[in-house]
């Protein structure tokens, strides 16, 4: 797998989580991506704090 193929998976993946949180109406408060290449492959870190907004009563 090129890295063409991960770029295109992990952008692909990124539009669901930004729909899933705008479905649930949530605020995406903090985020942080990062890759890494190393010897033995791609790292890829991701880290995401929403907050689940309350229905109102």
């Amino acid at each position: 797998m090129g890295n063409e193929d991960i770029a295109a998976e992990l952008g692909e993946k990124s539009k669901e989580l930004k729909a899933m949180l705008k479905d649930l109406k949530a605020t995406l408060e903090t985020w942080k991506f990062s890759v890494e290449e190393t010897k033995e492959g791609m790292r890829v870190e991701i880290h995401a704090i929403a907050l689940l907004k309350s229905k109102p009563k």
